[in-house]
């Protein structure tokens, strides 16, 4: 992030300090001038998502303490408060590299478009000429006919170079094919570390949110999955009506290990803009189901994590 854009960020914040007239919504502001003022390279990204997150849960009317202490000797990012509900919001900035999906090209998609209905995510290599994708392309077909959700395949030529590869993501109403990000179990792994992080910070026995900050829309499947594990089929439940399998999540997730129980409520946002006027995407919002958040802390979450529009 430049020089110019951090000189622009403190510029806003003391001019809303200024004209602050709650207390909290002041001291807050103030001590995210400072950290912002000796925050290094590496550590300004995280320190700027921080401060847009305080901004919007402001902005939405909460009154929010910066650092409030915890009976484990940790301290949560903020706590907000807004007629008479509290929130205890953890923030952690999802530092990876953008990624913008490619095109799927039209020799692979062809081939893939008589599937059955599930989200899949493949990859590919770029080299492949027309001939070499439409073979690729016959070996996924075949392994969506006979594969199951949470199975993936990958496809090697005689000297065992990766060719491409699939995974069967999720079940769906229709075939939905995705690209895959290149490093995404470096991605998740880095998630999961971020979740378990913010689990320590949580305010025992008191409503938790962690918010994410990510850097690409497409890494919030990552979350669903670092939160609730992958899916797989479950042959100990009944499937839905009209279909023949069951399905479910694995150990894998946060939740799904039963891990961080005052932590119900998780959001998902992009930083946006990060070399001149840096904003936070709309955002997504996961409720855990047990033990399930309040109403009341679930609408705060909504009304002060999220936005319907970029800010």
């Amino acid at each position: 992030m430049n020089a110019h854009a951090i000189s622009s960020i403190l510029e806003s914040l003391r001019k809303q300090a200024r004209a602050c007239v709650d207390r909290a919504n002041f001291d807050t502001l103030q001590r995210l001038v400072q950290r912002l003022e000796r925050a290094t390279a590496e550590r300004t990204p995280a320190v700027v998502a921080e401060i847009l997150v305080a901004q919007r849960a402001m902005r939405a009317g909460c009154s929010v303490e910066a650092e409030t202490p915890t009976p484990t000797g940790r301290t949560c990012d903020f706590r907000l408060t807004r007629g008479g509900e509290r929130l205890h919001v953890h923030v952690k900035r999802l530092e990876v590299s953008d990624f913008k999906p490619p095109t799927i090209p039209a020799t692979l998609r062809n081939c893939l478009r008589r599937g059955r209905p599930a989200r899949v995510e493949i990859r590919w290599d770029p080299q492949l000429n027309a001939l070499g994708m439409r073979r690729l392309g016959h070996a996924f077909e075949a392994f969506l006919r006979d594969g199951d959700i949470g199975e993936s395949i990958c496809v090697r030529d005689a000297a065992q170079r990766e060719l491409g590869a699939l995974r069967i993501d999720r079940p769906a109403e229709r075939l939905e094919v995705r690209v895959e990000r290149p490093d995404r179990q470096a991605v998740l792994a880095r998630m999961d570390r971020l979740l378990e992080r913010a689990a320590q910070q949580c305010m025992p026995g008191q409503a938790n949110a962690i918010m994410v900050v990510g850097s690409s829309a497409c890494d919030a499947d990552l979350l669903d999955h670092a939160l609730l594990g992958s899916f797989i089929a479950r042959w100990d439940r009944m499937p839905r009506r009209g279909e023949r399998q069951a399905y479910g999540r694995d150990d894998t997730g946060l939740w799904s290990r039963s891990l961080a129980r005052d932590a119900g409520i998780a959001c998902w946002t992009v930083l946006q803009g990060e070399g001149s006027r840096p904003g936070l995407s709309g955002g997504e919002m996961w409720l855990r189901s047990t033990p399930a958040p309040s109403g009341a802390s679930a609408a705060l979450a909504r009304a002060a994590l999220l936005r319907s529009r970029a800010g």
